[in-house]
């Protein structure tokens, strides 16, 4: 059992990663920088032929689209809800809707509307919160996703959309037939059976479609936190190593088994069903970890930052950092081009660069009457690799990354508590 004490820490600091990941922001801002962003002509632009607004993006993604165009509009009060396209995989669903004649975008925030898709009579699944891009100040871009791991989507069949507007007393309702079958069958699976004994995991699969990997594990049932008898929280993350490039997959969650045992997944949208199917050299790496339960050591102390302000490269960021706990790290390169940033960071050990690669995120910076989100496309779109050039280095690439706008990179707080790191041994999962 928990102790009080223990309790009291473990309150906040779960509390906090729950609704981190419930609002779909995994790390905290390093930096609080009102910088302007200067705003270039678009590069590409989707326009729809009912409607003068469009939607800008000049950005590419590294990820092969498989989503089917709908179009399909319904019109209400001086509402016009568009389903633009969709895209389904068994246990992934994502649906972009364009919403028109929006007057106030505070109308709409979570605390009076609602956005739900639905697919399929097995649609177990949980919605994220939706991503947001506006085109005009009456446009909206609105991009739902829902993991499904209880259940399989089915091929093809009717898509449900439902949009509730109070402000806007906005009810429609849309029934889309829909045929996912292309995207469906876009499947790498490996069986995977390796243990992590430290936290009694076991890893089951890897699963990887166009919407990008999971790797699925179980754990005894009944099963407390793994906390040692010095208030040390031990937890993991999971590495996929595809060739030369590294990704991180993050734990999203578990439910419980028929016979009470518990499921668990660790995911990320790359590398996507592509990559991981065309690679020679599979490998799955296991990162063990004690994380201190004290606040302090959890948290970073904003005042001890050696910020870095990169003009030429529109970015802020932390050169050097350290904590208590003995991590040591820098980054001594940034790039930045059209599309991606380059990050070269480095601990004083070859694990501890591991540690930080995984644990850079981006933002972008603020800016006053701005309405789109300063998240990065949720911190999607990351790899990271060896440099050639430094031992201990790693290149962080950020790709997908809106070249007109000033960003702060972001080192984990989480990771300054961490006492102890260990490598758990490389899984092959090469043919």
């Amino acid at each position: 059992m928990i102790n009080k004490k223990l309790s009291k820490t473990l309150g906040p600091i779960f509390g906090i990663m729950t609704f981190m990941l419930a609002s779909g922001i995994t790390y905290t801002s390093a930096f609080a920088d009102d910088t302007i962003a200067a705003m270039a002509p678009a590069t590409t632009t989707t326009t729809s032929a009912s409607a003068s607004a469009t939607y800008t993006d000049n950005t590419a993604t590294p990820i092969k689209d498989y989503s089917i165009a709908i179009n399909k509009s319904s019109e209400e009060n001086g509402i016009k809800v568009t389903v633009n396209s969709a895209l389904a995989t068994k246990h992934n669903l994502k649906v972009t809707l364009k919403i028109e004649g929006i007057t106030d975008p505070k109308a709409i925030e979570h605390n009076n509307s609602l956005f739900e898709v639905s697919y399929g009579d097995k649609d177990y699944g949980f919605n994220s919160i939706p991503s947001r891009q506006y085109a005009d100040d009456k446009t909206m871009f609105l991009t739902l996703e829902k993991s499904n791991y209880q259940g399989e989507y089915p091929e093809s069949g009717n898509l449900r959309v439902d949009v509730v507007l109070s402000n806007y007393k906005v009810n429609i309702g849309m029934d889309v037939p829909v045929d996912f079958t292309n995207s469906i069958n876009k499947v790498f699976t490996k069986d995977i059976t390796s243990t992590l004994p430290e936290i009694n995991y076991t890893l089951k699969q890897l699963d990887s479609d166009s919407m990008g990997t999971t790797i699925s594990y179980t754990r005894p049932k009944h099963k407390e936190h793994n906390i040692d008898e010095n208030n040390v929280f031990l937890d993991s993350q999971i590495l996929l190593k595809v060739d030369s490039n590294f990704y991180k997959l993050d734990s999203r969650g578990d439910s419980i088994g028929d016979d009470g045992t518990i499921i668990g997944h660790y995911s990320s949208k790359l590398p996507a069903y592509d990559t991981v199917k065309n690679g020679k050299d599979i490998s799955v790496i296991p990162i063990l970890y004690k994380v201190s339960m004290d606040h302090h050591d959890i948290i970073s102390n904003s005042s001890n930052k050696n910020t870095t302000t990169d003009s030429v490269n529109n970015l802020t960021y932390e050169k050097e950092f350290s904590s208590s706990r003995g991590l040591k790290g820098t980054i001594y390169n940034v790039e930045r081009n059209d599309n991606s940033v380059k990050v070269y960071c480095k601990g004083k050990s070859e694990l501890e660069s591991l540690i930080i690669a995984s644990n850079i995120s981006l933002n972008y910076n603020h800016v006053k009457r701005q309405k789109d989100a300063t998240i990065y496309n949720y911190n999607r779109f990351i790899s990271f690799y060896k440099d050639p050039k430094d031992s201990l280095g790693y290149i962080v690439k950020f790709d997908n990354v809106d070249k007109d706008k000033a960003a702060t990179l972001n080192i984990s707080s989480m990771i300054k508590g961490i006492s102890t790191y260990k490598m758990g041994d490389e899984i092959k999962l090469s043919n």
